[in-house]
């Protein structure tokens, strides 16, 4: 089974820790990651899991089992950030959004992996933690003990079962590239109070919209599309660089190669 099953190892750590009535089952599905951290004056078990389309994260201390977020943190499997790359090691992104906080929270996840049988190697070293906002320079990170990471990626794949082509990774929302809208614009600004210009993952923003991209002034972007006072962006990701879109790509759901989102009109200038 394609897991790095050390799980016991969180056990017999948070035993020697004195917290062990905490280190539970915290999450409705299966638990594709959990690990406990290491801060000497604030240890906590982190515990991804899975059920039908969703993920969720939660955290909780682990000599009290208060959890950290108020609100439970939930991402569609379909829409949400996601990086897999497979090589020596298998690394993962997965974003989630803190309604509590306001920002993106990623997991990421580095395992030791067997290229040809695409299966965890176990008994080796893992790495795992939380990075937010992974946009900026300054991040808080988050770091689990190593020797306490547990990972069963296979469950990963059955919640994606309606994923889209790279383009759905930011954005909710189809976009549709149209003749009269597609261009380049050039970031003007950024809204009081804001250390960059948001990209959205919809079109129609609320206070819990999830948030997957800063962009600054100076920078140029390629439109796609518009809906209301929001414009869809085409973003590289992933190593790909040209987001130009060609006339085959009009009239239908763009389906990448470059990721979407929505910028607010007010803060881009037309330039091509």
């Amino acid at each position: 089974m394609n897991r790095l099953n050390l799980g016991a190892a969180i056990a017999a750590a948070v035993a020697g820790w004195g917290g062990l009535a905490a280190a539970e089952a915290v999450c409705e599905g299966e638990v594709l990651f959990q690990c406990a951290t290491d801060t000497p004056d604030f240890r906590e078990q982190i515990t991804v899991c899975t059920s039908g389309e969703s993920y969720s994260l939660t955290r909780h201390t682990l000599a009290t089992g208060e959890p950290y977020y108020d609100t439970p943190l939930i991402a569609d499997a379909n829409t949400t950030w996601f990086v897999w790359e497979e090589g020596d090691h298998a690394r993962m992104e997965l974003g989630f959004w803190s309604t509590d906080l306001g920002e993106p929270v990623t997991l990421h996840v580095h395992l030791p992996w067997d290229d040809v049988s695409e299966t965890v190697i176990e008994d080796q070293p893992a790495d795992m933690w939380l990075q937010s906002p992974h946009w900026r320079q300054q991040v808080d990170q988050t770091f689990c003990r190593s020797d306490t990471v547990y990972a069963a990626p296979d469950a990963l794949w059955p919640a994606q079962q309606e994923r889209g082509p790279i383009a759905a990774f930011f954005s909710q929302d189809v976009v549709t590239p149209q003749a009269a809208t597609v261009g380049v614009a050039r970031v003007t600004g950024h809204p009081e109070g804001a250390e960059g210009l948001p990209v959205f993952a919809s079109a129609r923003p609320g206070a819990a919209t999830p948030v997957w991209w800063m962009l600054q002034p100076g920078e140029d972007v390629d439109v796609i599309a518009r809906e209301g006072d929001f414009l869809a962006v085409a973003l590289p990701t992933n190593g790909i660089s040209d987001c130009t879109i060609r006339p085959e790509h009009l009239g239908r759901p763009y389906s990448g190669p470059c990721a979407t989102g929505w910028v607010d009109v007010t803060y881009l200038e037309r330039i091509q």
